[in-house]
């Protein structure tokens, strides 16, 4: 990976810093760095960097957990349209 691509803030070892705002969090430049055991600034780069794969795979199972929920919601709905469907060219016929 580039150089620049391997800034702390992109690291999986780095966690950000963050200030209790009136309404929210805010979000600090600076954060802590598990692998060097210190605070650095979110620009830093780092020789100990390393992927942050754990939140990519989350991400991933996240998604294919929720397109298989959507799809048997789109499933009722299909059958629930197809009844009522149904149920109408019954009456019509009448």
């Amino acid at each position: 990976m580039k150089e620049e691509n391997k800034k702390c803030w992109n690291c999986g070892a780095f966690r950000r810093f963050y200030t209790k705002g009136f309404c929210n969090l805010q979000q600090e430049d600076i954060g802590f760095c598990s692998t060097q055991n210190k605070i650095v600034d979110k620009n830093e780069n780092c020789k100990k960097w390393n992927y942050r794969q754990r939140v990519r795979n989350m991400r991933k199972q996240t998604a294919i957990s929720s397109i298989a929920d959507i799809r048997t919601k789109i499933d009722v709905i299909e059958k629930i349209l197809t009844e009522e469907s149904e149920s109408d060219k019954i009456k019509n016929e009448k």
